[in-house]
């Protein structure tokens, strides 16, 4: 039966055994895990002793080009208009798929930045 441990227990336990030098034998029976599991624990603890710490999400930050206002009101554009929105966006649709990113540079021209696969996951 697979049982779920908070990241917060795993980290306390891990600390007490390899920071404080609690026993492994008496720590598993007080918390009712099995021993193999503590020590799995334990041996992630010591390859890294960050692997249980709250995980923090990274969100790109780039700025996008287009200035349009989001909430416009498609209904007062004429078609030509309409046409040129509809061109941008799906330029912006092709970029993506392709797998780059067009950022305001520091003059105002069009920089390209490229991200891979494992960024964007």
């Amino acid at each position: 039966m697979n049982m779920y441990y908070s990241t917060e227990l795993k980290k306390k336990l891990c600390e007490n055994i390899c920071i404080r030098n609690a026993s492994t034998i008496k720590t598993a029976e007080e918390y009712n895990i099995p021993l193999k599991t503590l020590e799995k624990w334990i041996t992630a603890f010591n390859k890294d002793s960050h692997c249980f710490d709250p995980k923090v999400e990274i969100v790109d930050d780039f700025k996008i080009i287009n200035n349009q206002i989001p909430n416009e009101d498609y209904d007062d554009l004429s078609n030509a208009e309409l046409k040129t929105i509809l061109m941008k966006k799906d330029i912006e649709i092709a970029r993506l798929k392709k797998g780059y990113m067009v950022k305001e540079g520091g003059m105002g021209e069009k920089v390209f930045t490229t991200f891979s696969k494992k960024n964007t996951k």
